[in-house]
Parts: structure tokens; sequence; C-alpha cells
């Protein structure tokens, strides 16, 4: 189900090697329910916070204490805070709708969650330890997912509009992403950067990435290149990852890289862990399926990402309304 995406699809995707199943730290006892928010008289708590967060809380927790700890700090929570703020409005309106997800309705989201992911059971487990999530947290969350989900598909369902003309146009200018069993040979430059960092160090990061780009397109080589800058596992080797086929890495690299021509850099492209710029090496595989056959696919992803800004815009109309009062010092705004 493309509406319902926790972490762990996000992680099965990711380009890297997974991250070890470290559970995230616990603060000490007195602190666990700390309240970090309210929003409409409901609290959020630290632990809430730290939980939404993650391996990424965990990640945290293990660099060096200073200025560059607490700064990765207050980017986690606030990340997850606004996390939680959506869900917290969303799931504000799923009584008043009737919109509850039933037990039969979880278990079925999961099954698929696994299914999608090729995952056994004790794969399950394991893939839950990584992202620091047991059983009951997982259903907890798919279960406000599904109900955010509904709130707001009968909220803008009216506004959501994706014609056959639109249908037809994304395949003509996208063929090579339905080109039955292409593979390509790519390599890349990754520059971290968290999805909810702050404007500054997003700007930093960008302009990094254009002063590699800079260099690129002044003859450097893309591999050596990699090797200086990449902080990819890839990195020692030129940033080579290999041939690669669609659905084993993040959407934002596959609709790059399965664009590009052999020989060809893209752009800056963001992912949820930072920046990438890409090089494909090499192309292989078949022509385009036809459209009969790959209409239905185009149609969800255009409604799924029509209805994700959709979803952010009736989101913060929410927010405008809502009464929010943060304690936690963390979260506001420097």
């Amino acid at each position: 189900m493309r509406t319902i995406l926790p972490a762990l699809l996000l992680a099965a995707a990711a380009p890297a090697p997974a991250a070890p199943a470290v559970a995230p730290a616990a603060p000490p006892a007195h602190v666990l329910n700390r309240i970090a928010a309210l929003v409409n008289g409901e609290p959020i708590t630290l632990r809430d916070l730290q939980l939404r967060a993650g391996p990424e809380w965990a990640r945290v927790q293990a660099m060096p204490e200073g200025a560059d700890r607490d700064h990765a700090e207050a980017r986690a929570l606030q990340g997850a805070y606004q996390a939680l703020l959506a869900d917290k409005l969303l799931q504000g309106q799923v009584k008043e709708l009737g919109l509850e997800a039933t037990d039969a309705e979880v278990d079925a989201a999961i099954d698929d969650i696994k299914k999608k992911n090729r995952l056994d059971d004790a794969g399950f487990d394991r893939a839950l330890a990584a992202e620091g999530l047991t059983r009951e947290q997982l259903r907890a969350r798919v279960r406000g997912d599904l109900e955010s989900m509904r709130v707001v598909q009968v909220r803008i369902r009216s506004k959501l509009k994706v014609g056959d003309d639109d249908l037809k146009n994304y395949y003509q200018q996208h063929l090579r992403e339905f080109a039955a069993g292409t593979e390509v040979h790519v390599r890349h430059i990754f520059l971290p950067l968290a999805a909810d960092a702050p404007a500054a160090e997003e700007a930093r990061v960008k302009a990094q990435g254009e002063a590699l780009l800079q260099r690129l397109a002044a003859g450097a080589d893309f591999a050596q290149l990699a090797r200086e800058a990449s902080k990819g596992p890839s990195a020692s080797d030129g940033g080579d990852l290999g041939w690669l086929r669609r659905g084993v890495v993040q959407p934002e690299v596959e609709k790059a890289a399965f664009g590009l021509a052999a020989g060809r850099v893209s752009g800056l492209v963001r992912t949820r862990n930072g920046y990438q710029i890409l090089k494909v090496e090499g192309r292989r595989g078949g022509e385009p399926r036809p459209f009969d056959q790959v209409k239905d696919e185009i149609r969800d992803k255009l409604t799924y990402e029509q209805g994700d800004v959709l979803r952010q815009q009736y989101v913060a109309e929410l927010k405008k309304d809502a009464v929010v009062e943060l304690r936690l010092p963390e979260l506001k705004e420097p």
C-alpha cells in the first residue's frame, strides 16, 4: 500500500547497506515521560519523539558530546515532532469522521509491508529492530497511518485530478522508466544531510554539491572526485554502485539514474539522506512496456504524488487552528 510508508519501507529502499539493528538509546528514567509539547491539550513526550526518530536518534547518541551532537539532537527531535504533530492533528478528526481502522485492516497492511519487502517473520523482526520498533509499536504506527490517510482522502478527494491526458503525457516523457529489464551502471557522490536539516545547513551542503558539479563540468574525473568528496561507503571504489535495476534504490535516485543516457551526469538529487550526484556509466535492457500495461502504475504514481502535496497543504491548514505549546527548548525555532 503506497499510502502507508513507515520508516521500515524507506530503510528497505536506501542505497547504502542497512544500519546495524540498534534500538534508540533510552534516556535516564526520570525524563522518560517529560512533556515536550502539548497539541490541543494532548501531550507529546520526549520518549515519543525519540521513538519516532528511530535509528536517527541512535546514530546521534553515538556521536561525541559537543556542539555538533547538540545540533544533531535538536534536528532529530524537530523532525520527529513535525511528524507527530501532523499525526495528532489528523487523528483528532478520525473519530469525528468514523474512520477508525480495524485490527484486520492493520494485519493486512502489515502483511503487505512484509510481502513488498520480501521479508519472512525473522527478517521482519530484524528490520523492525533496525528501526528501533517493536511489533506493537509498528501496529500502532500503521493504524495511525491508515486512519490519517483516510482523513486526508476524505478531505482532498474532490481535489485529486489525474486524467488520461496526464497519464499519456507522463508515459511519453518517461519511456525509459518502463523499459522491461533495464539496468544502469551507476556511480555516485553522496553528501549526507538530514531530511529536516536547518536551512543554513541545507544551503551549505547544497553549495558543496554545486561546487562539485562545476568541477565535473570543467572535466574532473567522476570516479576520482567521488574518492575525494563522497561520504558514502562506495567512495573508495570511486562511488561505484554497480548495475542497478528498478526497485532497489530510493525513488529519487531511481528516477534520476534511469532518466540519464550513458555517460551523462545528473544534477543534485535530494533524498531523505542528503544530496547525491549520479553518473550513468552504461545501460542495458529492453524496450518500454506498452502504455496499456503501465497506465495503472502511472495513475497510482501521479495520484500518490498529487495527494502527498495536498496532504501537506491540509496539515498546514490544521496547524493554523491548533493550540500548540512547546515545552522542550530544542523544538523552538532558533
